[in-house]
């Protein structure tokens, strides 16, 4: 596998090397090898399966028949869909039958989506259903059936998306395929600075296609990095912790790529499980993982595989064991996740990137220590770095779009861009200290970074936290933010508010946080897939986002009940089984058993558990051990969930 690979490798980058460096050329040598994978997807019956030459063939009708409905316009055509095989097809189909695609951010609201539809002049979108965008929809699958070719020369050579729009503002950024082309030949020094990220597992190497396609991340790091040289990527139904966990050990998946929020959701579930079963436990797992780090210290390669099997019992319960290599971007990666994924071997590389400049740096030292000194690494060679008088980022290179849309305004991207990120820059490798748009003047005047102080917090029993500066009269005051959720009890709100507490007081007087506010409200912007201070501070300001006191918070949420467990979320639990049994809920005891005390049948109670799945965002755990058979046991597992 490693021979063949290195041949397909050298063989496509040569090829590109030699080429326009266009998405003619870019496409004609990505579908070069047929004969490999290119997709897996579980529809819930049986897994299927895609070669490069199907979905070949079904690009080329795709186009065919695009180009028959609408013709070559050299404008713009939406794309909105999430991650799926039919985005691929859609994507090149709208390329090689004459038109550009936009990649629609899903998660953007519909009037700022309609706002840049308009700008762009796009007059169809390209998508899985019918949407609400000011367009004529095309569904994706109408378009495979029979069709002609499209004539040949009319290749569009430019794509369109947008940034995450924490700020609402209509942002377009533009890249032509010589900037793709970049950003797909800088993998040559990627791999040969950490030949991990070409590691497979009995033979293949699956790419999780979790991060969103329209998302710079997505696009580059996942899909074009990997399918250029014919690797293989697993679809998910669904983004929930759950789905994702299973999937990676369902798929053998080798290689995850996401946001800070996904490793801090696995560092936060292992330290709740760990906490739940007791000190003992806790410290055999802590020497543990200082002997997996050590050994992969003092022997990267060989010890990656023995980290692996000492930590088999902790790894078979998360992505299981065939995970090679992961890179986090997008945001602040806390120290402790990269700490904690690195040792239990999962190898976790962070890295760095923009809408507007792609994907520009990843740290690719092979020993865990540098890795979790949360550099971004060094520039890549399509790029250079360099840091202006206010310790900002600034970026100039020939793989950074090639121009950009900010509320209508265009401007061309020939010099530097300004990231707005905070830098630091240590014997070539660079480090992110925080947005300067984040920072909070302190008391005495000094500049504090939220970032430094929020990494210090990993709480497994809220939903989000984000330290900022809010304003209090005419000054700026250091305060968190906490999301809860809206099942939560007193109790479990003290257990969290001691927790920050304790931690908050063993920091430097000068970065204490000084007020601690509680929300049932997602603080994650919908578009976004990060937190977002700008837009936090500016939903707090117009009440979209309701804050109570720590105090207000503990006076108005119910107590757990007097058999131990969240009375909220046993009455949810109560009337599912009422709804699909029909019980009377004050029938409905908390240790009955559904199907041997009330004669549920198999039917009947999974349809309790996708009453559950419905109402509390949940997907059940089809291993046996976790059936939930009970509402006691329902409750407990729904409590540790959420």
């Amino acid at each position: 596998m490693k021979r063949e690979l290195k041949k397909i490798i050298k063989h496509n980058r040569e090829a590109l090397t030699a080429s326009k460096k266009d998405f003619a050329s870019i496409y004609k040598i990505m579908f070069g090898f047929r004969d490999k994978l290119f997709s897996e997807y579980d529809d819930g019956f049986k897994i299927r399966k895609y070669t490069y030459g199907e979905v070949f063939d079904m690009i080329e009708r795709a186009a065919g028949s695009l180009y028959a409905r609408i013709g070559a316009t050299h404008g713009f055509v939406g794309l909105e869909a999430e991650n799926c095989l039919e985005w691929i097809i859609a994507f090149w189909a709208i390329l090689k039958s004459g038109n550009k695609p936009y990649l629609v951010n899903c998660r953007h609201p519909k009037a700022l989506s309609n706002g840049i539809i308009e700008t762009l002049g796009i007059k169809t979108v390209l998508s899985m259903k019918r949407g609400e965008l000011n367009a004529d929809y095309i569904i994706i699958p109408s378009l495979l059936g029979d069709s002609e070719k499209v004539p040949e020369g009319i290749f569009e050579n430019e794509i369109a998306l947008s940034t995450s729009a924490t700020t609402l503002k209509e942002t377009v950024c533009y890249y032509g395929g010589s900037e793709i082309a970049e950003q797909i030949l800088n993998s040559d020094s990627i791999i040969k600075e950490n030949k991990s990220i070409a590691a497979h597992c009995n033979g293949e190497l699956k790419q999780l296609a979790f991060l969103p396609f329209y998302h710079i991340f997505g696009l580059f790091a996942v899909y074009f990095w990997f399918s250029f040289y014919a690797r293989s990527f697993v679809f998910l139904h669904d983004y929930s912790p759950e789905t994702i966990l299973k999937a990676c050990r369902k798929h053998k998946v080798t290689h995850i790529f996401a946001v800070p929020m996904l490793w801090h959701t696995i560092e936060d579930k292992l330290k709740k499980e760990l906490s739940q079963k007791g000190e003992k436990t806790k410290k055999r797992f802590e020497r543990g993982l200082g002997i997996s780090t050590s050994l992969q210290n003092t022997f990267p390669v060989f010890g990656g595989h023995i980290a692996r099997r000492l930590m088999r019992e902790v790894t078979d319960k998360v992505f299981g064991s065939s995970v090679r290599f992961c890179i986090s971007g997008g945001s602040y990666i806390r120290q402790s996740a990269l700490e904690l994924i690195n040792g239990i071997g999962y190898p976790l590389y962070n890295g760095y990137g923009m809408s507007e400049v792609g994907i520009s740096s990843v740290e690719l030292r092979s020993k865990p220590k540098y890795r979790c000194e949360n550099s971004i690494g060094k520039p890549f060679k399509s790029v250079e770095y360099r840091i202006n008088d206010d310790s900002t980022l600034e970026i100039k290179g020939s793989s950074i779009c090639s121009r950009i849309t900010v509320s209508g305004e265009t401007r061309i991207l020939d010099g530097w861009f300004n990231t707005g990120d905070i830098v630091e820059e240590k014997n070539g490798y660079y480090f992110i200290k925080g947005r300067k748009g984040d920072l909070v003047i302190g008391e005495s005047g000094e500049n504090i970074n939220p970032d430094t102080i929020e990494q210090h917090f990993s709480l497994a029993g809220c939903k989000q936290l984000s330290v900022l500066g809010l304003k209090n009269g005419e000054s700026e005051t250091l305060a968190m933010v906490i999301q809860i959720s809206e099942y939560s009890t007193a109790e479990r709100l003290k257990e969290i508010v001691d927790e920050i507490y304790a931690i908050n007081d063993s920091l430097p007087s000068a970065i204490r946080i000084r007020r601690f506010y509680i929300t049932n409200d997602p603080i994650v912007s919908a578009t976004a897939v990060k937190v977002s201070r700008p837009y936090l501070q500016r939903e707090i300001a117009s009440g979209a986002i309701r804050l109570k006191t720590v105090a207000e918070a503990l006076s108005a949420l119910p107590q757990n009940s007097e058999d131990g467990i969240n009375a909220q979320i046993a009455e949810k639990v109560k009337e599912a089984v009422s709804e699909v049994l029909g019980i009377a809920v004050g029938e409905i005891e908390n240790d009955v058993h559904f199907i041997n005390d009330l004669s549920a049948s198999s039917l009947q109670y999974f349809a309790i558990l996708g009453i559950l799945s419905k109402e509390f965002g949940i997907t059940a755990d089809s291993e046996s051990e976790n059936y939930c058979y009970t509402v006691r046991e329902c409750t407990k597992y729904i409590e540790r969930y959420l």
